[in-house]
């Protein structure tokens, strides 16, 4: 909550600065608040019996009312568009109950449906930019597609493109985000490239329920590189957008 308010601010004052010598409205960019869910904080925590947390489904019922509660903030503030991040439900779905993975993530955001965009992201891990579960889709679904949310994220580019047709179910219910920057890998996708993977989406997905983002977070890639694997992205979106006469 203290981020959001931070960026905010950081985010009003550039744009009255910009907004001083310019005569012509600007448009207020829209912040997205990322916040983990419960089920991935659970796992950086360790199970004690002792304490009536016998394992990680105990720990995950107990840090959802704190979730809970940061989402109902950032709903309050303003925020109209909140990610809650649960890669480690893509990470283990293959070994747990689906559908109980389903009911934690429904139950985190059930207070603030309606109140702010709601968006997930499912990966399959970034640590020391290498995975840690088994990349594969087919595990999480169908169960996954009644995830109460209005955009649901996937990793793609990784796993070049593999089981891409499951973001045609998707985005029949939601806006689906396909990962199309692969952020563990040091090559820098050209405009070009971006374009072509564009386009594969559009196979499976219509354009006004399609998102383009990085498969995860960029927190693992040299700056240098992330930098311009993002004006690349943006650079491949637009010349689509220009060919399907979508702006640009």
């Amino acid at each position: 909550m203290a981020e959001y308010q931070r960026l905010e601010r950081l985010v009003n004052a550039r744009l009255g600065s910009r907004s001083a010598g310019n005569p012509v409205p600007l448009t207020h960019p829209s912040l997205k608040a990322s916040v983990p869910g419960p089920y991935t904080l659970a796992g950086r925590l360790l199970p004690n019996p002792a304490l009536d947390y016998p394992d990680r489904w105990a720990l995950a019922e107990a840090l959802l009312p704190i979730v809970r509660r940061e989402l109902e903030a950032l709903a309050a503030a303003g925020c109209q568009e909140i990610s809650v991040d649960e890669p480690s439900m893509s990470c283990y779905a293959h070994r747990e109950n689906p559908r109980r993975l389903v009911s934690l993530f429904n139950r985190t955001v059930e207070t603030v449906r309606g109140r702010t965009r709601v968006c997930s992201h499912l990966c399959f891990g970034n640590y020391k930019a290498r995975a840690v579960g088994p990349r594969q889709l087919a595990p999480l679904f169908p169960a996954f597609l009644d995830f109460a949310c209005d955009e649901m994220h996937v990793e793609m580019a990784s796993r070049e493109f593999a089981e891409l047709e499951l973001i045609r179910p998707i985005a029949e219910r939601r806006d689906v985000a396909v990962g199309v920057v692969d952020v563990k890998s040091y090559y820098l996708e050209t405009p070009e490239d971006i374009a072509r993977r564009v386009k594969r989406c559009l196979e499976f997905a219509p354009a006004d329920r399609l998102v383009l983002a990085p498969d995860c977070g960029l927190s693992q890639t040299a700056r240098w590189a992330a930098r311009q694997k993002l004006v690349n992205l943006v650079a491949g979106v637009w010349q689509v957008r220009r060919e399907l006469g979508l702006g640009g």
